[in-house]
């Protein structure tokens, strides 16, 4: 029997809204490639979607297990994959015509331990209603799509290498959406999403993955949708709070530790991110406190323990500065 090139790993939960739609993006493409769906103890009609499918694709195994969280899920997703390569695509997601045929392109060409691909950012008249109002999202197409251009800068160092090209790696912002990474690869150094944590966990498992020096290759051809859920947990109002977790608990991995000292300064200015889309968020809510503030203070002033010159390489302290200090 012929070796499964990609098993895509697909968690789900409560996404009977979406899920046929990502499903169909998934069973249209080309190559040879299984599907591990898990359902996370959806309540929904998510399992009885999934059953439908899973009956008519020969390359599909459905897993159907109590509410854990997608972590526990594509942890599970991983354990299972029979792949020489394992893809993630969240159920509310999907991915573009031919999509496979590209990556498995690239994959021949670098056999690389991480693919890096482009994403479209997809926003529609749900998110306009929830920022300006239903008079707004009237005159919204029902998809608006904006390919991102965060790994453009990188492609140059495709396969990657190099202390220099990491600084622009850190703040990539990739997620997993849409990535590609070496099935052995994966399991050799023993990488597992953190069960502890609500948002950013699949930050720490790309950092982990990244800090031990990969062969990296990236494409800038956006293949994956990304849907952009006023209802996600990154848009929630306490994702400041959540994604500090996040940080604390990748500072305890043996990577992080491991790392150089500018690595590390690197990696928690990348973070930032998080804080400054926090204070957004709060905005976005009328509901910024003085509490928050000062959540986002503790942030800014870990960085203290680095020196002037150090903080220069640091690029959203800057802004996170900008944005506690005027404030008024």
């Amino acid at each position: 029997m012929q070796q499964v090139t990609l098993s895509v790993i697909v968690p789900v939960f409560n996404a009977e809204k979406y899920l046929e739609r990502c499903l169909d993006s998934i069973m249209n493409q080309s190559g040879n490639f299984e599907v591990i769906a898990i359902n996370d103890g959806s309540t929904d009609k998510s399992l009885e979607i999934l059953q439908q499918y899973a009956k008519k694709y020969f390359n599909m195994r459905l897993i159907n297990q109590n509410n854990q969280g997608v972590s526990a899920s594509r942890n599970k997703g991983i354990e299972l994959a029979k792949g020489k390569y394992i893809i993630f695509v969240d159920s509310d997601d999907w991915l573009e015509e031919n999509a496979f045929k590209v990556i498995l392109e690239q994959l021949k060409q670098d056999s690389p331990d991480i693919l890096l691909t482009a994403y479209y950012d997809v926003y529609g008249a749900e998110w306009v209603n929830s920022l300006q109002g239903a008079e707004a999202a009237k005159e919204v197409k029902q998809e608006a799509k904006f390919p991102s251009t965060k790994l453009d800068n990188l492609s140059l160092f495709s396969p990657f290498k190099g202390d220099n090209a990491y600084s622009d790696l850190f703040y990539s912002g990739t997620g997993v959406r849409g990535q590609v990474f070496r099935t052995e690869f994966i399991k050799q150094h023993g990488f597992t999403f953190p069960l502890n944590i609500n948002c950013g966990e699949d930050d720490v498992f790309v950092y982990r993955s990244f800090l031990v020096n990969p062969l990296i290759s990236i494409m800038t051809t956006p293949i994956y949708n990304y849907r952009n859920r006023t209802d996600s947990l990154a848009k929630s109002k306490n994702v400041i709070t959540e994604n500090r977790k996040g940080l604390e608990v990748l500072q305890q991995t043996k990577e992080f530790k491991s790392a150089k000292r500018r690595t590390q300064m690197l990696i928690n200015d990348a973070w930032l991110s998080w804080t400054i889309l926090g204070i957004s968020n709060l905005l976005r809510y009328g509901v910024l406190t003085e509490q928050a503030y000062e959540e986002a203070y503790k942030a800014y002033n870990t960085f203290a323990v680095y020196n002037k010159e150090e903080r220069k390489s640091c690029r959203n302290l800057s802004k996170l500065r900008g944005i506690l200090f005027s404030k008024n």
